[in-house]
């Protein structure tokens, strides 16, 4: 999916004095990266332009240290650009009572998703699923635009790249993709830094991983574990940082793997992960989305999982039959 252009959301960049950044819900490192990527890239640039994100990084990426910005005043967001990354539909969004005031005069979301939005009509939009992640459509802003990058921007961009590519082993990773890498080397990031944090784990991290193998059922070329949030909580983790899908990526013979993790509210995250089979396909199904190899979806309950499965197998069969 390819809609609008970088062309089109820098101008809007350029044009505003005021800019508020958005997340999506359970940040990971790719919306983390590209709100603070971007922030740290205008507030350097463009010292005179006031930058805010806002939202919620659940103490992810502690590392990198997102401090959040104040919501501003309704004065301030009335003459400010609405900027949403990594992120499509409004129940998607953190804050998103912010952005249903309706009084931004500019919404403009930069995503690599190739899902449609409800942002309404006026929004401006740059969506490429060719790029690996947002970060990496932030990061082409900067090289393109001649902007300065500092070794703190080049830390914030590195990330989601790095995590959304699946450290450079997915199919999205292309010589684009490198080549942007390799300017934010030049600029200073700390890749030594950020590698080392990204694969520390603790003992009791291990200990939880070890939980969740117990869990392995495999079908038909399924893999896929499933935790409630009472062994979460036991394990003391919360439903975002029990999100270990990839612990069980690429055994051989199960060409697709799936995590169900119980959230809060009872309902049950579904993550979806391939190295061929395209599961965007059953996570449309569920009233998810995502990318063809990396989708995600939310399903009722538990007793659902069998007929998720289902859709799963026939995936792999429908794959293994043109393979």
């Amino acid at each position: 999916m390819k809609i609008g252009n970088l062309e089109l959301v820098t101008k809007e960049l350029y044009k505003y004095d005021s800019i508020v950044i958005f997340h999506h819900i359970r940040p990971d490192g790719d919306c983390l990266g590209s709100q603070f990527g971007l922030r740290e890239l205008l507030r350097t640039n463009f010292p005179d332009k006031k930058v805010y994100a806002i939202g919620d990084a659940k103490n992810s990426f502690s590392f990198l240290d997102f401090q959040m910005d104040k919501v501003p005043s309704d004065e301030v967001l009335k003459k400010s650009l609405a900027v949403i990354v990594d992120a499509n539909f409004k129940e998607r969004i953190e804050l998103r009572e912010v952005l249903d005031k309706d009084i931004f005069p500019q919404v403009i979301r930069i995503d690599h998703h190739p899902n449609d939005d409800d942002l309404g009509q006026n929004a401006i939009r740059w969506v490429d699923s060719s790029y690996c992640a947002a970060d990496e459509m932030i990061s082409e802003i900067a090289v393109v635009n001649s902007w300065k990058i500092t070794p703190k921007a080049a830390n914030y961009l590195y990330l989601g790249i790095n995590t959304d590519s699946g450290r450079f082993l997915f199919n999205t990773v292309s010589a684009r993709t490198l080549y942007l890498a390799s300017k934010l080397y030049e600029a200073g990031l700390e890749a030594d830094y950020v590698h080392t944090n990204l694969s520390q784990s603790s003992l009791d991290d291990l200990k939880f991983n070890s939980w969740l193998l117990s869990t392995l059922k495999t079908r038909d070329g399924v893999a896929y574990i499933q935790n409630s949030l009472t062994e979460t909580k036991k394990h003391g983790k919360t439903p975002n940082s029990s999100m270990r899908v990839n612990a069980i990526a690429n055994i051989k013979g199960y060409p697709l793997w799936v995590q169900f993790l119980e959230e809060e509210d009872g309902k049950i995250r579904v993550e979806f992960r391939s190295n061929g089979p395209i599961v965007r396909n059953v996570a449309l199904k569920w009233g998810g989305g995502g990318h063809e190899r990396a989708s995600g979806a939310i399903i009722e309950s538990f007793d659902l999982v069998e007929k998720v499965i289902d859709d799963c197998v026939l995936e792999v069969k429908n794959y293994l039959a043109i393979k």
